[in-house]
């Protein structure tokens, strides 16, 4: 979808997505897993009371860092060794 006024975050995250999908291919022979995990809004103490009614507006859930770690910590984990080349975007 784009970021307008953000291209060069943008960018950075297409090459993300790039990057890890290669890695995730090249990788693979060595049980190295590589995903990307796209996190929603999170309440990191940036969240303004302007963009919590955007976010409750707009029906987005805020998630709270622990929610974010929790998807990473089963990435991470031997329960995921099958889970790779993917991009989770979380809501």
């Amino acid at each position: 979808m784009g970021f307008p006024g953000e291209v060069s975050y943008g960018a950075a995250k297409a090459a993300l997505e790039n990057y890890t999908m290669s890695a995730a291919s090249e990788l693979a022979e060595y049980g190295v897993t590589a995903n990307i995990v796209h996190p929603p809004i999170t309440d990191t103490g940036w969240i303004t009371p302007a963009v919590r009614r955007s976010a409750k507006r707009e029906g987005l859930h805020i998630a709270l860092p622990e929610e974010v770690a929790e998807v990473i910590y089963f990435l991470v984990s031997d329960s995921a060794r099958l889970v790779t080349a993917n991009v989770l975007a979380l809501h």
